[in-house]
């Protein structure tokens, strides 16, 4: 058992912030007799270890406290409690982990967005409040694996390749109803080719699963900002044409 002040001490938790948590009932130290001090076990050990990792994914105190509330209680056995414990906490983790990928996805569009037209769309970014109160629909099987698609710097908000591809996008929202034969979209067919290229290593199938992962079914808007049929059936026809003017065959 231990006193406040040690296991303030050892857990860095002040001794202010204890009684708190008791107040609250996140913690529920024995009172020694007749001196009336609190003590602490190992349960509420685990309970501070709790409560400092759901903090730190921005929980309430009051969230924590109902979630605590459904746990198996101590006694139960020491292993069993902190494994259900850190399993509820690791499910907790993905669960905000999925989220916060969601903002950050809808965080890049949105600059994506506003680098492609050079404005700021109201409908855009009321659209972006949407998606953030959206739940999540399930999605179809995706044709790149896991690392095939942590392996593609576009999926990296950080990575200098994926606004450089706002900057091609942008050009290609201003010629996308041109001709393919014109000077302008075989220019724009050489920059898509020569950053292909690039993003993807020179690895061809790498570049097909890309391609048909974000190609929309009929009816669905557009899978990344900007690429919808319309576009994606002008690249393609841009692309052929370069491939035909350029490659030959012997």
């Amino acid at each position: 058992m231990y006193t406040v002040g040690q296991l303030s001490d050892m857990t860095g938790v002040s001794i202010r912030t204890l009684h708190y948590y008791e107040k609250l009932g996140l913690i529920q130290p024995q009172r020694q007799e007749p001196s009336n001090y609190r003590l602490y076990g190992d349960a509420d050990l685990l309970r501070l270890q709790q409560i400092a990792v759901m903090k730190r994914m921005h929980f309430t105190l009051r969230e924590i406290g109902e979630l605590l509330q459904r746990q198996t209680a101590y006694e139960s056995g020491p292993v069993s409690a902190w494994e259900e414990a850190l399993q509820a906490q690791l499910q907790a983790v993905q669960v905000r982990k999925a989220q916060l990928d969601q903002v950050e996805q809808l965080l890049t569009a949105s600059l994506y967005a506003m680098r492609v037209t050079g404005k700021v769309d109201a409908e855009e970014m009321a659209g972006f409040i949407r998606q953030l109160d959206k739940p999540q629909a399930l999605s179809r099987p995706h044709p790149l694996q896991p690392q095939e698609r942590d392996s593609i710097a576009v999926n990296d908000p950080n990575h200098p390749l994926v606004w450089e591809w706002a900057e091609i996008l942008k050009e290609i929202h201003s010629h996308y109803t041109e001709s393919p034969d014109s000077e302008a979209s075989q220019l724009l067919a050489l920059k898509i080719m020569n950053y292909g290229e690039r993003l993807f290593e020179g690895n061809a199938e790498l570049a097909d699963k890309f391609w048909t992962s974000i190609v929309p079914e009929e009816g669905e808007p557009a899978r990344r900002y900007g690429m919808t049929a319309e576009v994606m059936a002008y690249i393609e026809r841009i692309l052929e044409r370069w491939t035909a003017d350029n490659f030959k065959p012997e």
